[in-house]
């Protein structure tokens, strides 16, 4: 039995003591790479959204020909924000 374990070991130690004689250790070198990374920037300042049109809910009274005005009216005021905010982010995108 006492052969057989020293054998494994008699070979390890062979295999170990040719890796210690062998060549010179890899050379560690240190440099600094530079590596440009697309972020993401506002293009839009937040100041320049315009602001939701107020809602025309509270302001309909059941008159057909009132709110038709009512609503007429509603509907420029988001023709108008819609197309100022079109206007901001068409500098955003591109083609």
């Amino acid at each position: 039995m006492r052969r057989l374990i020293l054998a494994p070991l008699g070979a390890t130690a062979f295999t170990l003591a040719g890796c210690a004689a062998h060549s010179t250790p890899p050379v560690i070198e240190a440099r600094v790479e530079r590596v440009e990374v697309p972020v993401a920037v506002a293009c839009v300042d937040p100041a320049d959204v315009p602001a939701e049109p107020a809602r025309a809910g509270d302001q309909l009274t059941g008159d057909a020909a009132h709110d038709a005005g009512v609503l007429a009216a509603v509907d420029l005021r988001l023709r108008a924000a819609l197309d100022k905010a079109l206007a901001l982010i068409s500098g955003c995108t591109s083609r």
